[in-house]
């Protein structure tokens, strides 16, 4: 139990370190911090133990720190949406999105390429003894000209519209 809380105070610590130009916590950070929050409850949910709390943790908090670092608000809530649309798709059929850049202020006169969000199921559904239905989902983002890909394997319980990354 040490080891656990002594880890989640480094990764508190650390995330608290990256911070924006306005001193805000980056979205990098926040990425981190509520990718290992969500990854520790599912780990701990799913298997019960204090390892599963660390491991989901872990996994939650790199998964949320590639989407934190990469994508602002506007992309993540289209890679959401394109990650609910996927969930009941047909297997390998990607929804993508094409999210212009903000304009801020203080932008120059050349504006950034825009971010293109997809998200494609890679295998069928398949229901837990739990009730409920999880599918893996490949996520990929480009912006800026450089692309990450990772899947992810999304669950919904019984009765539910809201899809949870679990480690599986």
């Amino acid at each position: 139990m040490v080891r656990v809380v002594g880890m989640i105070a480094a990764l508190g610590i650390a995330t608290g370190c990256m911070s924006d130009d306005q001193g805000r916590p980056s979205n990098q950070a926040t990425g981190t911090f509520m990718g290992a929050a969500l990854g520790g409850v599912v780990g701990g949910l799913a298997f019960g133990s204090v390892g599963g709390v660390v491991g989901g943790a872990l996994v939650g908090a790199l998964a949320g720190n590639l989407v934190g670092k990469a994508l602002d608000d506007q992309e993540r809530r289209r890679l959401a949406e394109a990650t609910q649309n996927a969930f009941v798709a047909e297997t390998n059929v990607p929804t993508s999105y094409t999210v212009e850049p903000t304009k801020t202020s203080s932008s120059s006169s050349t504006s950034a390429p825009p971010t293109i969000v997809a998200a494609k199921p890679v295998a069928p559904a398949s229901t837990r003894a739990d009730g409920s239905t999880c599918r893996p989902i490949e996520l990929t983002a480009t912006k800026n000209g450089q692309t990450t890909t990772e899947t992810t394997t999304f669950c919904k319980s019984a009765g539910s519209q809201e899809l949870k990354p679990v480690s599986v």
